[in-house]
């Protein structure tokens, strides 16, 4: 067998290898003198290390080392907003998604252009309402005229020909407006 490396007999001498590996090398110590002078001389050099003391960080330097490290891996300040502020940021997200998807979702029922063929009041509806409508007109322009003309009376008679003639005309602009 060949002599190990120096970083082996570190290894070895810090019982750092595998126990199959510690025992080639313990065999190889066996027959080798100039690796037991090496191991020998790695064991005292760990022992001497060993040995030393480490010197103390003073308390300030002690704590501004702990600042320094507290500050490493503290997360950056959105996400410690975002933390404390959980949620009410859960509840802003929701809100933005539900007009998010008010704002794209199609309409359940567009509303008509024209309203549908069955909902016109028929020719028959139209002239009541507009009887009743010029009934209002002529008590109005009798109070107009000098007259007082009480609400609860009915109108006086006259000659309402040339609103009906109104009414006429108009009813035909709006059956041409339908037709068209």
């Amino acid at each position: 067998m060949s002599c190990p490396r120096n970083e082996e007999w570190v290894l070895y001498a810090a019982e750092e290898l595998p126990a199959r590996r510690r025992r080639a090398l313990a065999s190889h110590l066996a027959g080798c003198p100039a690796c037991r002078r090496e191991a020998a001389a790695v064991s005292r050099g760990l022992a001497a290390l060993a040995a030393i003391e480490a010197p103390g960080l003073g308390a300030e330097a002690e704590a501004s080392l702990r600042r320094r490290l507290a500050a490493a891996h503290r997360p950056p300040a959105v996400i410690r907003f975002l933390w404390r502020h959980r949620w009410s940021a859960a509840a802003a997200a929701l809100v933005l998604l539900a007009v998010g998807a008010w704002m794209l979702a199609p309409p359940t029922s567009p509303t008509p252009a024209h309203p549908a063929p069955g909902t016109w009041l028929t020719d028959v509806q139209v002239q009541a309402e507009l009887a009743e409508i010029a009934a209002g007109v002529e008590i109005l322009e009798a109070g107009a005229d000098g007259q007082v003309a009480d609400a609860t009376m009915p109108a006086p008679e006259t000659n309402g020909d040339w609103l009906l003639d109104e009414i006429d005309r108009f009813l035909e602009q709006l059956r041409a407006e339908i037709e068209a």
